[in-house]
């Protein structure tokens, strides 16, 4: 099997009533920051497909040239799960919330019409060195399979975090191959994207949870405690993203992502 697979993958989505919004760990901070990043990649995926693929005739290196259209595969099974999952959010009632979405469209649109190549790929790979060491992260933690988290919405990130991992080295091997190894815009580049990204879901997480305190109480409020470690949470993932000499090429990974890719690749209607 390709290291890259494509699976095309079917979860059974809760119905608006089956539905609680703290549904990773029962914990306010980290469901609703699941929440925002499902939103999230069903932009910003899209947004990188359309990236790669108009870059594909200006890649010299056959295998490289399938390893992109294999990660645009996968991104696309991505964002059409997320979307079949964000339907029941959006159902639930967030005012304000589909403004903040077009806003993101707006922003990744412009960014495609206006940007060029260089910046487009380049943001895909700094959220992509960000993802890889998230996935891991979360992966090990075990929170997706957790008693209080909501085995569907466990399996969908679960399955998503798994695919991060396996198509990590793409986006980095795909920008040196077009733009070189310069290290300064790389790492201008990553900064911006990731810094995009965690503002979209800030924004989103204290959106949601404003809602929710009245209908479920005190429990959905993100605290100041949670605050401070969703501040800091990401910061030494982003310096490690940017440090000179960074390769997505060198991590090792546990025994336990090729046990779960395995798993997936069971569970899967179909893959190539």
């Amino acid at each position: 099997m390709h290291p890259i697979p494509v699976r095309s993958m079917k979860f059974q989505v809760p119905t608006k009533e089956e539905f609680h919004p703290l549904y990773i760990a029962g914990s306010a901070a980290l469901s609703y920051n699941h929440t925002a990043f499902g939103l999230y990649v069903a932009l910003l995926e899209p947004f990188a497909v359309k990236s790669f693929r108009r870059v594909l005739d200006h890649i010299s290196d056959d295998t490289l040239r399938e390893r992109v259209d294999r990660f645009s595969r996968q991104e696309a099974q991505h964002y059409q799960r997320h979307s079949d999952f964000n339907k029941i959010v959006l159902e639930y009632g967030y005012a304000g919330l589909e403004a903040l979405l077009s806003r993101l469209k707006q922003e990744l649109d412009a960014f495609l019409g206006n940007a060029g190549d260089q910046y487009c790929v380049g943001y895909i790979e700094g959220f992509e060195s960000y993802t890889t060491q998230f996935a891991l992260r979360m992966i090990a933690s075990g929170l997706y399979d957790h008693r209080r988290t909501q085995p569907a919405f466990g399996q969908l990130f679960k399955w998503h975090m798994l695919e991060e991992i396996e198509h990590r080295t793409v986006a980095f091997d795909l920008y040196r191959h077009l733009f070189g190894a310069g290290y300064l815009e790389r790492s201008r580049l990553c900064w911006s994207a990731q810094g995009h990204m965690l503002r979209f879901l800030s924004d989103c997480a204290d959106l949601m949870s404003a809602v929710d305190v009245p209908r479920h109480g005190e429990r959905c409020r993100i605290g100041r405690r949670q605050r401070l470690q969703l501040s800091f949470f990401p910061l030494g993932m982003r310096l490690r993203s940017i440090a000179p000499g960074y390769s997505p090429h060198r991590y090792r990974l546990p025994d336990s992502i090729a046990e779960l890719s395995e798993e997936f690749t069971r569970l899967a209607e179909s893959v190539t």
